[in-house]
């Protein structure tokens, strides 16, 4: 099979198998018939021939729709976040990749920075220099519970990367202390993000 075919075959896979999921609710398992049937209704003719002329095809979907569809939908979203980031510097497709898929270049700790933010509903902290290491403190929102890094050796370098990001916007106080306040953009990821984490 000419290798684009092979990638054409398997994105197209992919991605029908994520809209099944999706329509299924959250269930234990789903047999392979169940979606064969689904492909056919939908007009995935040459999919299902593919499918049933393939047996290692057969079997690997077969696998993948036993482990629930929660457990589908977990792994399609860490597929959908590795493939961003193998396309990253690939010009026009890595820049299409960021437009999709924002959080491919941010790091765990940049992730889990947003999502303190959000959980919050915070909009400004303080970087906090305590005995414990550097840290953000919030000020405002719904909690004054600061977040401290799981990595300090990157914190900086991830809160200047999330500022060069647009995601964050450093400023001063009136004692000269760094505050990092959070932009819409910054916030409207951080909801999709927040959102994504409490279906999964």
């Amino acid at each position: 099979m000419d290798p684009l075919t092979i990638v054409a075959a398997y994105v197209q896979i992919v991605g029908l198998l994520a809209d099944f999921t999706s329509s299924r609710g959250q269930r234990d398992t789903v047999e392979l018939k169940e979606f064969t049937e689904w492909l056919s209704t939908h007009g995935h003719n040459e999919i299902v021939k593919l499918i049933d002329r393939n047996q290692a095809t057969s079997v690997s979907i077969k696998a993948a729709l036993s482990e629930g569809t929660e457990a589908i939908l977990a792994r399609l979203g860490d597929l959908e976040r590795q493939l961003a980031i193998a396309s990253i510097g690939q010009g026009a497709f890595g820049k299409m990749a960021l437009a999709i898929v924002p959080t491919a270049n941010l790091s765990e700790q940049q992730i889990a920075i947003l999502l303190a933010y959000e959980e919050r509903t915070a909009g400004t902290a303080l970087l906090h220099h305590g005995d414990e290491g550097q840290g953000l403190l919030f000020m405002d929102g719904n909690s004054q519970v600061g977040y401290g890094p799981e990595d300090p050796r990157f914190f900086e370098i991830d809160l200047a990367d999330l500022v060069q990001q647009g995601f964050l916007k450093a400023s001063f106080n009136g004692a000269g202390k760094k505050l990092f306040l959070l932009t819409r953009h910054g916030h409207e990821l951080a909801k999709r993000l927040d959102e994504r984490a409490r279906a999964v």
